[in-house]
């Protein structure tokens, strides 16, 4: 099916987004589109991650050797028992897998760090007002479920965070053999701004019309992140022997896999791969109990957000 290619500028794309009732994340994809500041893709590792004489992709991406690039499998990993087991299925295999966590709290945070302090402001100053007329109101109420989504993201993201520290360990500490496998986890903290593939993605969404599309944001982050970064040698759209293997976690109960599976139909988020997508939770934890170690099912079992 051709691609929707109509570039929307920034009000039409607000409309569409509300045309198709994204609420909350509405509000706040409408924020960070009109943000004008410039991104590029943007990560880090952490210092303890990192292993002696081990490669990283930061060394390989220096070669900018697209061969290299080929052997390696990227998983989107935030220490789901989903994302978990996929990656400790893959290493047993004996692939080189590299892990990508998007850090969504930190990435707006930084865009937005202007908006997030007039917003506060504002609201301090509304809560010494006994009488506000209905527009304020609405404003006040509009900025209040903005921030509520920011700090439910930012909880999320230090949950993960941890999870994805502890789990490493874990499994390092349960396979020491998979060291020279498993690259250090990619934190990505800025993704570069691409209105073009935005205003397609959200124009797509805008005509499936989906009654549930919270949290579908982050999609539209991980194709931008993957388009610009070098891995897919920006053919995302395109079936090419020399773009690599590129997973989500999701399975058939994730919130947005119906939504998901008709983008992919679309051609819209093609390059990315979802083993897990005919399979549910319950069956997805009757799989982990037989192939994960003890502990680490244990771990799962005893840390549910």
């Amino acid at each position: 099916m051709d691609l929707i290619t109509l570039t929307l500028n920034r009000n039409h794309l607000w409309s569409g987004i509300s045309f198709i009732g994204l609420g909350a994340l509405g509000y706040l994809t409408n924020r960070y589109i009109t943000n004008t500041k410039q991104t590029k893709n943007q990560s880090y590792y952490k210092p303890a991650e990192l292993i002696k004489g081990i490669p990283n992709l930061h060394s390989i991406n220096k070669k900018s050797n697209m061969q290299s690039h080929t052997q390696i499998i990227y998983i989107f990993w935030n220490g789901d028992i989903n994302s978990t087991y996929l990656l400790i299925d893959l290493l047993l295999q004996d692939k080189i897998i590299q892990p990508l966590y998007i850090e969504r709290y930190t990435i707006i945070k930084e865009l937005e760090k202007d908006t997030l302090e007039s917003i506060i402001k504002e609201n301090k100053i509304n809560q010494n007002k006994s009488n506000q007329n209905k527009s304020n109101q609405n404003k006040s109420n509009q900025n209040k479920e903005y921030l509520q989504n920011i700090v439910l993201i930012k909880k999320t993201q230090e949950y993960e965070l941890k999870q994805l520290e502890i789990l490493r360990l874990m499994i390092l500490g349960k396979y020491p053999e998979f060291h020279n496998n498993l690259f250090p986890t990619t934190y990505i903290t800025s993704i570069e701004k691409d209105l073009e593939l935005t205003s397609q993605f959200y124009n797509t969404l805008q005509n499936i019309k989906p009654l549930y599309c919270d949290g579908i944001d982050l999609i539209e982050q991980v194709l931008r992140y993957l388009k610009h970064s070098g891995y897919t040698n920006n053919n995302i759209n395109n079936n090419n022997n020399n773009i690599p293997r590129i997973i989500l976690g999701c399975n058939k109960d994730y919130k947005n896999n119906d939504l998901l599976l008709k983008l992919i139909d679309k051609n819209i988020v093609s390059i990315v791969d979802l083993p897990l997508k005919k399979i549910n939770n319950e069956e997805v934890k009757q799989i982990c109990a037989a192939f994960f170690s003890n502990d680490i099912m244990k771990y799962f079992l005893s840390n549910k957000k």
